[in-house]
């Protein structure tokens, strides 16, 4: 897509600071990061969701995601990593990607979790309608 900024950088039509790239991804510095260090890992194909990637580059997104991962922790010496992605009116761009965060003790990043009580019949009642999506998704695709 020509409007996609990530569609942009990865055709190279747009400078990013590539770290690492091969046929199904290309994985680079956040340009507006969160922490020194934040890399995002791409999809070269345009995905608007993470629904939508294919299996292939669903597996090597997070097989690359583990191994900057640990280049992050050990160059920068770390205190943990985050590893996220949004979806729907939560993401920023509209390409699939995945951000790899390095973090630091009293880096001011965090995560702020609701105070959601949620009835015991409702986790129940949920977990059997989604136990039988899955079930049903498993069968009609068939034998892997």
């Amino acid at each position: 897509m020509e409007t996609c900024i990530f569609c942009q950088i990865i055709s190279k039509k747009s400078e990013a600071y590539i770290i690492y790239e091969d046929d199904l991804m290309c994985c680079f510095l956040d340009k507006f990061p969160i922490n020194t260090g934040h890399v995002l890992v791409v999809p070269k194909k345009h995905y608007p969701e993470f629904r939508d990637v294919d299996t292939l580059s669903l597996h090597a997104i997070m097989e690359i995601a583990q191994k900057v991962t640990i280049a992050l922790e050990d160059i920068l010496d770390t205190d943990g990593i985050t590893v996220m992605q949004n979806n729907g009116m939560f993401k920023d761009v509209e390409h699939y990607h995945m951000h790899i965060i390095p973090r630091f003790q009293n880096d001011g990043f965090s995560w702020n979790e609701p105070n959601v009580m949620v009835a015991s019949n409702t986790f129940s009642s949920l977990k059997d309608v989604l136990q039988g999506y899955l079930l049903k998704s498993s069968a009609e695709k068939g034998p892997s």
